[in-house]
């Protein structure tokens, strides 16, 4: 029953394929599940910024307290203006970018899930 009721009956329609069906079916959404768990995503829609190098998109805040998980940038509060930009354009939710060809068309299918600018502007300082 419930909201998993229909995968239920159509493993229950096909006997043993269909329950094989139904296991390989149940353990992919775990995944896709487990996957959208880790999604970094804005906790806020104000103060939002992108990171210069990969386009991540995340409150200010996160910034400061996580840095950007793709980059393995950490930011206090100065170097966040430095590698953050407040300009930019589009956002695309990126959530499975293995297999999706949103993150293909956008070259970010190596990244961790999260939302993403399609255009930030401004330029990180060069590294020394």
């Amino acid at each position: 029953g419930g909201a998993w009721g229909w995968l239920e009956r159509a493993g229950a329609q096909d006997g043993e394929e269909g329950k094989r069906k139904l296991g390989a079916m149940a353990e992919m959404m775990q995944t896709m599940k487990e996957l959208a768990e880790e999604a970094v995503v804005p906790k806020d829609v104000k103060q939002l910024r992108a990171c210069l190098k990969c386009h991540m998109v995340k409150h200010i805040k996160q910034f400061e307290k996580d840095g950007c998980e793709n980059c393995g940038e950490n930011f206090e509060r100065e170097a966040c203006e430095d590698y953050c930009s407040v300009n930019f354009t589009g956002v695309a939710a990126i959530m499975y970018p293995d297999d999706s060809w949103v993150a293909r068309w956008l070259r970010k299918q190596n990244l961790k899930p999260g939302c993403y600018a399609l255009e930030v502007y401004g330029q990180s300082p060069v590294d020394d």
